[in-house]
């Protein structure tokens, strides 16, 4: 990536993971010399999303927009996308997440303001503590695309925290592609990150189910102002036999006894609620809202399944009846009802 070019635009797409590392990434660009703008600049970075086709198609349809407007930028491409229907375009260059992981890996997480992203202006710092994902949900196309496991070490975690308090940062907000598969014990992370800096506020993009232990819960109880009191916990569904087709590491029952001891806290919740998964009845969508109106979630994000390439829930989606639109859009619908 070297280059005699001294501004650059960053674009991100999808999840804080991918936040964090443009972030991170700009950061290696200000490192040698380059300057953030926002129109006309000499080296384009974007990092794409595939979790849905929409997001697939909205990330490619960057690119070659940027490109038509820009012909002379350089562009750098990386995440989730189909990145091989930009192989033909010049000046864009492609780099696959490995390769993208291998690049920032020595900046163990940290970054500066200097990159000047969407968070920085509020003091929120995206702490990215681990990628890769080997789960294989049913309907995610991450594990085929981010394969690789990564996890920061806890001492690296606490001195990237304190240099960003040094930075002004107040708010650390963890991230990762797949935190149940963090190496180190997610909970001895945040009781650490507690215990041996001076952040404000932790507050975190999602946390897996799983990851909610009795010494996490000890420590929302010990730490009342210091942890978010709002915790983003996806369940996708409220249904055992969805919940297994899906390969989702929980059945219901673990659900209801997780939130039930998160609600002796005072918290707030939200989720993340995938509708017409192939096969799903009316008694599948039933038993997803009683479980959410037993929680009683404030925010839910309610996504449209969308088949993917090379899972095993599109096998199930192209063997079997399809679930109408009208059928798709009132479950959505009734789902995010249920904040209102």
């Amino acid at each position: 990536m070297k280059n005699n070019s001294k501004t650059f635009l960053s674009i991100n797409f999808g999840c804080r993971v991918n936040s964090a590392e443009t972030n991170q990434w700009s950061q290696i660009l200000v490192n040698q010399g380059y300057l953030p703008i926002t129109s006309n600049p000499e080296l384009i970075i974007i990092n794409t999303c595939s979790i849905t086709k929409k997001g697939d198609l909205e990330s490619l349809g960057k690119v070659r927009s940027l490109h038509l407007k820009y012909p002379k930028a350089k562009i750098y491409v990386t995440g989730c996308a189909n990145l091989e229907k930009l192989k033909n375009i010049p000046n864009v260059f492609i780099y696959q997440n490995n390769q993208k992981e291998e690049l920032l890996k020595d900046l163990k997480s940290s970054y500066t303001p200097q990159i000047k992203d969407k968070f920085s202006h509020t003091n929120r710092f995206l702490l990215k503590i681990q990628s890769g994902c080997t789960q294989f949900c049913s309907y995610c196309i991450v594990p085929f695309k981010r394969p690789q496991l990564w996890s920061l070490k806890i001492e690296d975690a606490i001195n990237t925290v304190n240099s960003a308090i040094q930075n002004g940062y107040q708010e650390i907000i963890i991230t990762g592609v797949n935190i149940d598969q963090y190496e180190y014990d997610f909970s001895n992370l945040i009781k650490s990150i507690l215990e041996q800096t001076d952040i404000k506020l932790i507050s975190f993009g999602s946390i897996p189910l799983n990851c909610i232990d009795q010494k996490f819960v000890k420590l929302l109880k010990k730490y009342p102002n210091r942890i978010s009191n709002f915790l983003h916990i996806p369940i996708q569904s409220g249904s055992d036999k969805i919940l297994k087709l899906m390969n989702r590491p929980y059945n219901s029952k673990k659900i209801i006894n997780t939130f039930n001891k998160l609600k002796k806290i005072p918290l707030s919740f939200g989720t993340d609620i995938i509708v017409g998964f192939p096969t799903e009845t009316e008694n599948d969508f039933q038993d997803t809202i009683k479980i959410c109106q037993n929680i009683g979630f404030s925010k839910i994000h309610c996504f449209r399944y969308s088949s993917r390439p090379n899972t095993k829930a599109k096998i199930i989606h192209d063997t079997n009846l399809k679930i109408s639109k009208e059928i798709l859009k009132s479950r959505s619908h009734q789902i995010r009802n249920l904040i209102k």
